[in-house]
């Protein structure tokens, strides 16, 4: 599972060239790993072109001329932010993720069993998440009295809270 947000843009000047542009700050979460990686528009749209190829892609966000209008920035950072959330959503939801998606956010792909990052750049990587745990909605809400056992974490938790080395602790 790859999680994703875009926080902020800042301005950057290119002294060489004399001009300016905008990059998107990317955050990026995956298997309790994270990264952050600076992007400009223009690489998203390459990434889109890259990706079109590879599967089914969710709109990408108009380019506007106005493009050092603060209202029009935030609005792209938000459509980018939806774009790139959902192809990582979709990406892990069919069960692979493409090399090209991990070179975009700079990441390395890990999945168990191989040894060797370059053997994993030349196929599309699995995704190997499966629940191990299900809680119910209200699971601390329910006032389960089925267990044999007794409860030690309430009466645990109250001996840490409440009592004091002279008192004694009446059950």
């Amino acid at each position: 599972m790859i999680r994703v947000s875009i926080p902020n843009f800042r301005k950057v000047e290119d002294e060489s060239e004399r001009r300016s542009y905008t990059v998107f700050y990317i955050q990026v979460w995956m298997s309790g790993r994270y990264n952050a990686v600076e992007r400009r528009y223009t690489e998203f749209e390459e990434l889109h072109k890259q990706l079109k190829k590879l599967m089914v892609t969710p709109e990408f966000p108009p380019k506007k001329m106005l493009k050092w209008n603060l209202k029009v920035l935030e609005q792209r950072k938000q459509g980018l932010q939806t774009y790139i959330q959902t192809i990582c959503q979709t990406t892990c939801n069919n069960g692979y993720i493409p090399p090209v998606l991990f070179d975009f956010l700079e990441l390395e792909p890990y999945e168990p069993g191989f040894d060797s990052v370059d053997h994993m750049l030349q196929e599309p990587v699995m995704c190997t998440h499966k629940p191990m745990v299900k809680f119910e909605d209200d699971a601390f809400l329910l006032d389960n009295h089925k267990s044999l056992l007794p409860d030690t974490i309430v009466p645990g938790v109250h001996l840490g809270l409440y009592s004091t080395e002279h008192e004694p602790i009446v059950r």
